[in-house]
């Protein structure tokens, strides 16, 4: 099995164009909780733990202390999780805690990197291509002020005023990303408002789940902070009550065309929408075993935010092939019942079921014979606990599309 892991193949068929080859990597963004200090060496194992779980191609920290740092996590996570399989992109050791980039070797190249100065942490960013298709973008990184309080938000606001100066300046079509821990409470602060107003460097949360994020069980299935009721070893307290990791994308990357981030693919690893307000030890989790919750609770007191980005294997998707196959959950989140509609380029024998994140189907929608255009079915799922499922369409024994189902009771 290689090692560029395809984690999706997909045929976007067309009447008047051959079939598109695409892959999918892994983009993991997590707050790794001031790597090493003095308890690096303890949490080594948890960390290895989670990432055997993730399993990311592209993974990018935050809250990394120095060089020493970089290589330790490079050696002593990953290349001992995965000999060989890893680098560490050039690193920029600025004032504070700092953030690190690691990749699979075969999966992308660092092109370029630099940094943003802002008047506290700086941002860094790496422009990277895919091996696979030779498609490029930019992948920025930041840890921004915490804490609420009108002082704090607009110490985030400066930050992104940096950020959003060099984004607007790109190269138009240029694609870019931006992770990290934004800690930002409310869609309506002033630096988040300023990172999703028009113009050309305007970010997207993938998801579209913006709002009043803080201690708000509505936006419990994708909080990402805190994995901890109790103090030890530095870190936030409070359980599970904030969504202050995200992965904003350009508009580039989630127009249906050439690269993209995938919705369905974009999750808080370990979340599984039934910890509000707790620790994610407490109780049973029902989307990673036990063992994966500890080392989640043990490791740091965020969770990695997981997001698929969708590259084409350098043929280029046909225009308006990607409306041609759409699979979308309504409402979503959901309590129990939500409704899902998918479109089929022809007719043939179509397959519609779902599934939970250890791949046991659970329900089978639709299996038969189809014709092609526009479908509408529904899930109830009572009798099943909150958390995350994959709804999986094929065509004629080909996948075609999978979205995540956010079931939140």
């Amino acid at each position: 099995m290689t090692h560029r892991r395809v984690v999706l193949v997909a045929l976007v068929l067309a009447i008047v164009h051959a079939p598109v080859l695409a892959g999918e990597l892994n983009l993991t963004c997590w707050n790794i909780l001031n790597f090493p200090g003095s308890t690096g060496n303890s949490r080594e194992p948890h960390f290895r733990t989670v990432l055997a779980e993730v399993q990311p191609d592209i993974l990018v920290v935050q809250e990394m202390i120095g060089q020493n740092g970089v290589n330790q996590f490079l050696s002593d996570v990953l290349n001992t999780l995965e000999p060989d399989l890893w680098a560490a992109a050039p690193y920029h050791d600025g004032p504070d805690t700092d953030r690190a980039l690691f990749i699979r070797d075969e999966c992308v190249t660092v092109l370029d990197s630099g940094w943003l100065d802002t008047t506290l942490r700086d941002i860094d960013w790496w422009d990277l291509e895919v091996a696979a298709s030779g498609e490029t973008f930019r992948l920025y990184s930041m840890h921004l002020k915490a804490s609420q309080g009108s002082e704090n938000e607009n110490r985030r606001y400066a930050e992104c005023l940096v950020l959003r100066a060099d984004m607007d300046a790109l190269a138009e079509g240029e694609h870019f990303i931006v992770a990290g821990d934004y800690n930002i409470y409310y869609d309506d602060e002033p630096a988040w408002q300023l990172l999703r107003s028009a113009g050309p460097g305007q970010l997207f949360d993938p998801i579209g789940q913006e709002g009043y994020w803080h201690n708000n069980p509505a936006y419990a299935p994708i909080h990402t902070q805190s994995t901890r009721t109790s103090q030890f070893g530095g870190g936030a307290t409070g359980g599970l009550d904030d969504r202050f990791d995200f992965v904003l994308g350009g508009e580039e990357l989630l127009d249906g065309a050439g690269l993209e981030i995938l919705p369905e693919g974009y999750f808080a690893f370990g979340n599984d929408g039934d910890h509000f307000n707790m620790a994610i030890i407490d109780g049973t989790n029902g989307v990673v075993t036990s063992e994966v919750a500890n080392a989640l609770h043990e490791a740091s007191d965020h969770l990695p935010v997981v997001t698929s980005l969708q590259y084409t294997d350098g043929v280029g998707v046909p225009e308006g092939a990607a409306a041609l196959v759409q699979l979308q959950a309504w409402p979503n989140p959901f309590n129990p019942v939500t409704r899902l509609r998918f479109s089929l380029p022809h007719s043939g024998e179509a397959e519609l079921a779902v599934y939970d994140l250890t791949g046991r189907r659970l329900a089978t929608l639709f299996e038969g014979a189809a014709a092609d255009g526009e479908h509408e079915l529904s899930w109830s799922a009572d009798g099943y606990p909150s958390g995350l499922y994959l709804a999986r369409l094929s065509l004629d024994g080909s996948h075609l599309a999978t979205t995540r189902l956010v079931l939140l009771k």
